[in-house]
């Protein structure tokens, strides 16, 4: 008989909860596809997110999937991503200085596995390599984004520079890859006025972090049309630092846990979630490792609210 393995969280190499490596994208056969992108080329305060999809991985060891099982969520009472196969596809080419060579590569590798059926889990990385894994779905349908985050992310350039962490959807909507844009968890004092207009002329829907608090997701609901296709972002800076502080930049006030899991659920119980990113981990700030491990929760979470309301379709 074989001998059973304990299968610890501290042991083996550290793929996404402890997932099947699957590099060769050509073969991908799994429902969910993780990809780390480990670049930080583009913020403008601290380094270091470049280290998250490594850290991240680590904690996601004690979140250790069993496709034959799923996990149990204590909370609904039942299994979730039970069949549901997660395949973890390493990470994309990254060349410093070069964003270039670094966002075609999340280009071309996202669309590969869009190309065999898999949902794209991406992990970076700053923000602004949202930019290149949206460009991935063009000309695949209309998409809608929810962006969980402290800033809005609009600014058209400095000095000529047109790629950083606080332009990612700027770039996304001149080129018209969104048919919408929520923002949720705006606050503090460095929000530029000219990118908050110019997110509002360009119709994007700005939920501050103080009304989300006040009223739930209930402010969400009137940017997200019924049965659309959505693409979440989550920049790890719009929750409250004091359960993520590892970040570059924190913000104070930010939504909690139970608040981010209620805005997902709403997401996702109202159309098809089609791809998710998070970023902006950072582990140079993330001593104890809170941030990676509340990181590494939220993913699987998102995978169970997306599984719960059958929008992952499995190609068997």
């Amino acid at each position: 008989m074989e001998q059973p393995l304990a299968n610890m969280a501290f042991s083996g190499i550290a793929t996404f909860a402890k997932s099947p490596l699957a590099t060769d994208l050509a073969s991908l056969d799994a429902d969910v596809a993780v990809l780390g992108v480990p670049w930080d080329w583009s913020v403008g305060f601290r380094p270091g997110a470049r280290f998250a999809p490594q850290a991240i991985r680590q904690m996601s060891m004690r979140y250790a999937h069993d496709p034959e099982r799923g996990y149990f969520d204590v909370e609904r009472e039942r299994r979730l991503l039970r069949g549901v196969r997660i395949a973890d596809c390493g990470d994309a080419d990254v060349l410093y200085l070069d964003p270039e060579h670094t966002y075609g590569d999340v280009t071309r590798r996202v669309a590969q596995v869009l190309e065999r059926g898999a949902l794209p889990v991406v992990i970076g990385g700053d923000h602004s390599i949202t930019y290149p894994v949206v460009r991935a779905f063009g000309g695949r349908g209309d998409l809608y984004i929810l962006q969980l985050d402290a800033h809005v992310d609009f600014k058209d350039e400095v000095l000529g520079v047109k790629y950083s962490n606080s332009s990612p959807f700027r770039r996304i909507a001149e080129q018209g890859l969104a048919a919408g844009i929520t923002t949720v968890g705006v606050r503090g004092l460095r929000t530029s006025e000219d990118d908050y207009q110019a997110a509002l002329r360009n119709g994007n829907r700005i939920v501050l972090a103080r009304d989300y608090h006040r009223h739930g997701p209930g402010t969400v609901l009137p940017g997200l049309p019924p049965g659309a296709r959505y693409y979440l972002s989550l920049d790890i800076d719009g929750l409250d630092p004091s359960i993520a502080p590892g970040t570059g930049s924190p913000e104070p006030e930010g939504l909690s846990y139970t608040e981010l899991k209620e805005l997902v659920s709403t997401v996702a119980d109202r159309g098809e979630v089609v791809g998710l990113d998070l970023v902006e981990v950072n582990p140079y700030f993330d001593p104890t490792g809170l941030t990676s491990l509340v990181a590494a929760r939220t993913i699987m979470e998102c995978l169970g609210a997306i599984d719960a309301l059958a929008t992952i379709i499995r190609r068997r």
